[in-house]
């Protein structure tokens, strides 16, 4: 549920990078903050580095500006599926309110995306163990690599897809389709959550 002050009309989003090792979260991070004006994004902060302590999550704080009469901002995290970082991946999806779902188009990573996958729905369960709806937009990253080498925007569509979410082709290195990916999950929440906007107008 998105951080409502009604008083001062401030809406605070938490969106989450998810996806399997290596799929390129972190790049998907530094892609966004490269292509947003300065004022309106803080810098990368990497937790979990320090004295050989391995890497928990990436935060990049955003301020969208006014949205509706509301000022926006998101807090966006990188969330790296690996087992030491599992109590930090349940508090941040179980605050999500979008998850960008990065999925590698490489054919010989299908099984680690549907692993992600998978991990994803165990860990979006609510404080009470029953199974959050959170929207999600799918980038099918590595598009900068030979097309031999990749699956089909349909063959991944039908492997990991079966909500029939927005999807995205994209080279996060290339700065390809990353901020469509955004903009499509942000666009999706306000648009769930605006009768609270208004109630609260």
């Amino acid at each position: 549920m998105p951080h409502i002050d009604a008083e001062r009309r401030e809406l605070m989003l938490t969106l989450a990078v998810y996806g399997a090792p290596k799929v390129g979260k972190t790049t998907i991070l530094h892609c966004i903050q490269d292509r947003v004006t300065p004022e309106r994004r803080g810098n990368i902060n990497p937790f979990g580095t320090d004295a050989g302590v391995a890497r928990l999550l990436d935060w990049l704080p955003l301020e969208l500006g006014r949205i509706s009469g509301w000022q926006t901002r998101v807090h966006l995290y990188a969330i790296p599926d690996q087992r030491h970082a599992d109590a930090t991946r349940r508090v941040i999806l179980g605050d999500a309110d979008g998850i960008l779902f990065a999925a590698d188009a490489q054919a010989g990573r299908l099984a680690d995306n549907l692993t992600a996958l998978r991990s994803l729905r165990d860990n979006l369960d609510d404080r009470d163990g029953h199974a959050r709806d959170v929207p999600m937009v799918l980038l099918y990253t590595k598009h900068d690599l030979p097309a031999e080498l990749l699956l089909t925007r349909s063959a991944l569509n039908q492997e990991l897809n079966a909500r029939a979410a927005p999807d995205f082709v994209c080279s996060a290195l290339r700065g390809e389709g990353v901020l469509e990916a955004l903009h499509s999950v942000i666009a999706i929440v306000m648009r769930q959550f605006a009768p609270t906007r208004r109630n609260g107008a």
